[in-house]
């Protein structure tokens, strides 16, 4: 077995979206190399999106992301007409969500009308993950775990486009709690 500990480390950015690179060659001190790329084996966190990436023999491969975006009663109460972006689009990668939960700070008026919950590619035809937490009456957290199957004809993951939060369906027409959604994803090469 080959190792390599020259120069292994873990290197970071504070730019969203960026992606770690395969160098043009395998010395990074030849002046070739630039700050995106990475040694096989070195891992590259973007701490802007919570994405840790590593590169192995095939190239670069996303090892996991995490998002979450907290929702005032006013957002959550237009979330059919204007969805809200969990997770931006990474052009080159499709989004495709590990695990899905949410929060549900109850206050006094429970959500009525769209209380489906959906996580959804944008433009997509399908929601990924749905969860009905929108109906509690208490305080609650809960998992998404209403998995939706697409036909042929639809579409459900696509390419360079962003993770969005809605509901199904149409807006909720009453309500007042806050609500939280957890993402752990993975982006997929295009």
């Amino acid at each position: 077995m080959a190792t390599q500990n020259s120069r292994i480390k873990l290197k970071r950015s504070t730019v969203t979206a960026t992606v770690p690179t395969v160098p043009s060659s395998n010395d990074h001190t030849d002046g070739s190399w630039v700050a995106t790329d990475i040694y096989k084996g070195e891992l590259f966190y973007n701490q802007a999106d919570d994405v840790l990436w590593s590169r192995g023999d095939a190239g670069v491969v996303c090892i996991g992301g995490s998002a979450s975006v907290t929702l005032t009663p006013a957002q959550v109460k237009t979330l059919n007409s204007t969805p809200i972006t969990i997770v931006g689009a990474v052009s080159g990668y499709a989004i495709e969500v590990v695990s899905a939960s949410v929060k549900l700070d109850y206050n006094t008026t429970a959500y009525l009308g769209g209380t489906i919950l959906q996580l959804r590619h944008d433009g997509a035809d399908l929601a990924i993950l749905r969860s009905d937490a929108l109906g509690s009456t208490i305080t609650n957290k809960m998992i998404f775990n209403e998995h939706v199957s697409p036909t042929t004809l639809n579409t459900q993951m696509l390419d360079n486009a962003a993770l969005q939060v809605d509901v199904s369906a149409s807006n909720p027409t009453t309500g007042d709690s806050t609500v939280t959604v957890y993402v752990n994803y993975r982006l997929i090469p295009a």
